[in-house]
């Protein structure tokens, strides 16, 4: 009988052992993502002051220097907005006690 226990607890432990190995890769695949998402924001924002600033004094066209500025503002705010947001947890709503409804009269 203790024999059995002993297997069980070992078992258990091996579980919690490779459920934190399996946490802590995520956790760094995450790191990874999130600098490559910032690495290509820079790179978006970078990219579209050049083609503006060529729009502009190369080929002397304010429309298109603004048309510009505004599509690749546009995609940088897209990128930016969805790195921080990816850092966000969601909420554990398989508990019953975590949904709230707020104050009730």
């Amino acid at each position: 009988m203790a024999k059995r226990q002993n297997e069980r607890r070992q078992a258990r432990k091996e579980r919690a052992r490779e459920a934190k190995d399996a946490r802590r890769e995520a956790e760094v695949i995450a790191q990874r993502r999130r600098s490559m998402q910032m690495r290509l924001s820079a790179a978006v924002a970078v990219l579209t002051l050049v083609v503006a600033g060529v729009c502009y004094w190369v080929l002397d066209s304010r429309q298109l220097m603004g048309i510009t500025l505004l599509i690749g503002g546009v995609l940088f705010l897209v990128i930016a907005l969805g790195t921080l947001a990816s850092g966000v947890r969601p909420r554990d709503r398989t508990r019953a006690g975590s949904i709230d409804y707020g104050n009730r009269d």
